[in-house]
């Protein structure tokens, strides 16, 4: 006996189907299975004697009225649907696993049998604790109905412990009802390579860092000279100068930039929190730490460059373990007792004076040697004036950029302006003042006036003569006609004011200028300006 499929398109109308068994029975075929394309057809699998008798099978089908077509097929329907999902599955970048309602594996894909460590032959049709354990996410969905997003997991296979990040979802028929359940398996390697791919993409260069004077040359040539090698960097400079730009870059350009670049402000994180991030922790050492514990950022960063930005902040206990680290290349996870050997490069960054801190018992004097192998100094902004052009225009057009908006460009008395600040914010302060501007104006070119009106910027020079401006006494003419009413007070005050506001806008095209000369606010110069339409 051999078989065949066949595909059968038709009009439909009532009492089709009872003709078409009445031709299957009349040439005696014995039908495995079928199948109803809605309102197309139907496909049939069927086994029979010989090519003979398929071909008066098909004959005495086409002869029925309102059948279009009939046709050999080398598939059923579901089979050609169910090597397409598989394809589908196995083009996904993660794992895929599926159960239903009882719990039985009903798919799974290639990319999830690698990571568990398993035959795709073997897991179809198993019961998934068999798999993956009772606590898998999978089976919690099927049997809670939530959903999980990102949760930790860890499985053992074959003697080992499998760390995972898994995601699921239900299945549910028409009524709402829990049918099966499907999981997303990622593994921490996994993620790792992604997370460290996105930052490669993100990092910067030495020649990314914007320029032209001789302190900041000076700087990036020692900078590059000293990234080469692994000992430790510590970077100083005032806060928004730039030290985590000077650690990517040196880290860009050693022979470690294929590896982690891990930063971590650790100021942003209390003592406790800081410390497990850093070293890590084994499972159980405190309430709510994960099964299998946790890598520290030393562990993820080995073969890297580890950033500690704002050093000076760290506490006494946590600069011991600090030391230790730096001294031995070991780390040892919270709870633990195993040394963990590390290959880290260690460059910390501060805006503090370590050296007072040392005199006050603040920051351990040798920890302090063990970070300032190399130190390198971020000058701050107004120490180095003739970066500010350049910055400035880069900045504009990166911001602009981010925001979708034309490029703006600054005015030459602009650009005079922003030289002329002290800038204790420096590039960060620079930066949030452009954005703001741009934000704001309507004009493809940044003016003093939109300066003055928008930000804190002052005009130095002018200020500084306002301390000195004449005491003389100033003449002005008021004109009064010599026929008809006398003019009210109030108007002959109000043209004395406006004949004032005008010198002195004269002479300091400002509103907040003018109004410190004149010992009000640069809101009412302002109102004044729009009242008597100067």
């Amino acid at each position: 006996m051999q078989q065949y499929i066949i595909q059968i398109d038709f009009v439909d109308c009532p009492g089709l189907g009872y003709e078409i068994f009445k031709v299957t029975d009349k040439n005696n075929i014995n039908k495995i299975a079928m199948e109803v394309i809605p309102k197309h057809g139907m496909v049939i699998q069927f086994q029979c004697a010989g090519e003979e008798q398929v071909h008066s099978l098909v004959a005495d089908l086409r002869k029925i009225e309102n059948i279009t077509a009939v046709e050999f097929r080398t598939q059923m329907p579901y089979q050609e649907k169910e090597i397409e999902l598989r394809t589908i599955l196995n083009s996904v970048s993660e794992g895929v696993l599926a159960i239903d309602k009882d719990g039985i594996i009903s798919h799974i894909n290639e990319f999830a049998c690698k990571l568990l460590h398993c035959r795709l032959d073997k897991a179809i049709g198993v019961k998934v604790e068999a798999l993956v354990g009772e606590d898998s996410p999978v089976l919690a969905t099927l049997q809670s109905g939530n959903e999980y997003r990102l949760k930790e997991w860890t499985v053992k296979r074959k003697g080992r412990a499998l760390q995972f990040l898994s995601s699921s979802v239900p299945v549910k028929n028409d009524q709402e009802q829990i049918i099966g359940a499907v999981s997303t398996i990622q593994d921490f390697q996994q993620i790792e390579k992604v997370i460290l791919r996105a930052d490669k993409l993100q990092r910067l260069t030495f020649a990314d860092i914007v320029q032209q004077s001789q302190p900041m040359a000076q700087l990036i040539a020692a900078a590059r000279a000293v990234a080469r090698h692994s000992s430790t960097i510590l970077l100083r400079g005032e806060s928004g100068t730039g030290k985590e730009l000077f650690a990517t870059a040196i880290h860009e350009a050693s022979a470690r930039c294929r590896k982690p670049f891990i930063p971590i402000n650790c100021a942003a994180l209390t003592e406790t929190l800081l410390e497990s991030e850093l070293f890590g922790y084994e499972e159980g050492a405190f309430t709510g730490a994960a099964k299998g514990g946790k890598k520290g950022l030393f562990e993820q960063a080995n073969g890297g460059t580890l950033f500690l930005d704002e050093i000076g902040d760290v506490s006494p206990r946590l600069q011991v373990r600090l030391l230790r680290v730096l001294q031995d290349g070991t780390v040892r996870r919270v709870g633990g007792t195993k040394a963990v050997a590390v290959d880290v490069r260690v460059i910390a960054a501060t805006h503090r004076n370590l050296e007072q801190m040392i005199q006050s018992g603040e920051f351990r004097e040798d920890l302090y040697y063990r970070l300032n192998v190399i130190p390198l100094t971020i000058l701050p902004l107004r120490e180095r004036k003739e970066d500010i052009p350049l910055l400035a225009q880069h900045l504009i057009r990166k911001i602009c950029n981010r925001i979708n908006k034309a490029e703006v460009y600054l005015a030459k008395e602009s650009v005079e302006l922003l030289v002329a600040q002290k800038w204790p914010g420096n590039v960060r302060q620079l930066e949030n003042t452009l954005e703001r501007l741009i934000n704001l104006i309507d004009s493809t070119e940044i003016r003093p006036e939109h300066l003055w009106a928008w930000t804190d910027i002052t005009d130095n020079v002018a200020a500084k003569t306002i301390g000195n401006i004449s005491r003389k006494p100033q003449t002005l003419q008021v004109e009064i006609p010599l026929t008809g009413e006398w003019p009210r007070l109030k108007d002959i005050v109000a043209s004395v004011e406006k004949e004032v506001i005008t010198r002195v806008l004269k002479k300091y095209p400002s509103s907040r200028l003018a109004g410190q000369v004149l010992g009000v606010s640069n809101t009412t110069i302002l109102n004044k300006i729009h009242e008597y339409k100067i």
